[in-house]
Formats: structure tokens, C-alpha cells, sequence
């Protein structure tokens, strides 16, 4: 229960937030699926995969690519008395130079989105996709303000 808490807590703070993020010269990428979720069936792990790769050929960013960002999905779930609750974050990667004395070079997130949905067995395909559609939507979104 204390982690459903704390889960509900965090998503909180990056409902209000006006995004920090950037996303402008993005020109390649690759995806990556997380799966904590025991129940989901490997088809919907496809669709979510196909539909990273379709939102990132949608936006003319290139996939497949080596020393590429990775665009990652991770799903984490909690289930109580027949309840899934499971927090869904879309996430950009990539190796970066600090600004330390010695410039070293570090893999760091440069993207962070999440969502919370909660869903019986039967229904938990189908909200998890939903939500996939949800943070992808607002990345591409994101993605194409930075452009301009």
C-alpha cells in the first residue's frame, strides 16, 4: 500500500509541471520495452514496440542505428484484490558530456514522461496500449515544438 502511495505521490509532481525537457536535434534513435507487468500479453509488447517505431518514422527520426539514443518504454506494476496499477514511463537516453573539470562523458535521461492507470486483468491490455498512445502522442508533440 505505502507504494502505491509513494507512486501516486510522484506521478503528482510531474502533473504540474511545465516540461524541462528538449528534444531538438533528435535525428536518430532506438527503442527499447521494459516489461514489469506478469500479465501482459507478448503481442501487446509488440504493438508498443510497433508503435515507438511508427511515432519515430513519423517524425523522420531513423531507427536502428548504432550510438543512438534509446527511446525506452518500462512498465511497473502493482496488483491488489484483482486491481492492476501500473505506472507507465516513456523515457529518451542518450550519452552526454558533463560540465565537470574533466568533461566525462555519461549516460543520462533526457527525457521523462509518465503515466499511472490502473485496470482489471481484463481491460489491462488495453489501458496499457491506450497509455502508450497517450506518452508517445505528447513526445511527438514535444518534439515537434522543439523544432520550431
Amino acid at each position: 500500500m505505502m507504494r502505491l502511495l509513494f507512486l501516486l505521490l510522484f506521478s503528482s509532481f510531474s502533473l504540474y509541471g511545465a516540461a524541462y525537457w528538449t528534444l531538438s536535434g533528435i535525428d536518430k534513435a532506438n527503442i527499447y520495452v521494459r516489461n514489469g507487468v506478469d500479465s501482459l500479453k507478448p503481442k501487446s509488447i509488440k504493438i508498443i514496440k510497433q508503435k515507438m517505431l511508427s511515432m519515430l518514422q513519423k517524425e523522420n527520426i531513423k531507427t536502428n542505428q548504432q550510438d543512438s539514443p534509446i527511446l525506452m518504454v518500462k512498465l511497473d506494476e502493482l496488483e491488489n484484490e484483482g486491481i492492476h496499477y501500473v505506472y507507465v514511463t516513456l523515457a529518451l537516453g542518450e550519452n552526454v558530456h558533463t560540465f565537470r573539470k574533466d568533461k566525462s562523458n555519461t549516460f543520462a535521461l533526457t527525457y521523462d514522461s509518465h503515466d499511472f492507470i490502473d485496470a482489471d486483468a481484463g481491460e489491462l491490455d488495453n489501458e496499457i496500449l491506450g497509455s502508450i498512445d497517450f506518452l508517445l502522442a505528447q513526445f511527438s508533440k514535444h518534439f515537434e515544438d522543439d523544432k520550431d
